[in-house]
């Protein structure tokens, strides 16, 4: 009976450094599958608004941006658009590619980042960039990467293949010495 309550100490002192370190987990997995939640979310709020976008509904595009959103593009511009100008930008492109719709081929979320990977595909159909419509079918693809913050957009950093667009539509690129002959 000694023995056995010399024994009984000794396993609840063993016991109790592992009963508090599953605790510390269990924490600790509790802020994974937070942080997990919020980035499914920020998420489901990009595919939201390429939805609206797609569709050329900016009231609801503008609804999930917040008032002091930036947009760049290129990535690394100095001066962003503010959210009021990527909409005239929207509605500047939209007339020229009325058809034009964009489909997320990518989607991480890290934080409060979500980084999407997309292909835009329209026909020319009206006036853009001062190229009167051609009628051409154009592919185009380009990374986005966007931060979220209390559940809105607040800034968005894109690059796109610019160049293949011009060329989809017949423009040339030219060396300057070419330009002078």
């Amino acid at each position: 009976m000694k023995r056995l309550l010399c024994i009984i100490p000794l396993v609840l002192l063993f016991c109790f450094p592992i009963a508090c370190q599953d605790k510390a987990v269990i924490a600790e997995l509790g802020k994974y599958k937070a942080q997990a939640a919020v980035e499914e979310q920020n998420k489901a709020l990009l595919n939201r608004t390429w939805e609206a976008w797609n569709k050329g509904d900016f009231e609801a595009w503008k609804q999930m941006h917040a008032d002091e959103y930036a947009y760049y593009s290129p990535s690394n511009s100095i001066k962003p658009l503010s959210r009021e100008e990527t909409i005239e930008m929207g509605k500047v492109f939209f007339y020229g590619f009325p058809d034009a719709s964009t489909s997320i081929e990518e989607c991480i979320a890290a934080g409060d980042k979500v980084i999407t990977r997309w292909i835009l595909r329209g026909t020319h159909k009206g006036e853009y960039a001062g190229i009167p419509a051609t009628g051409n079918k154009v592919e185009n693809s380009g990374i986005m990467i966007t931060r979220i913050e209390n559940g809105k957009i607040v800034e968005d950093k894109e690059d796109y293949d610019t160049l293949g667009i011009m060329q989809q539509l017949g423009m040339e690129l030219r060396t300057i010495e070419a330009k002078k002959k």
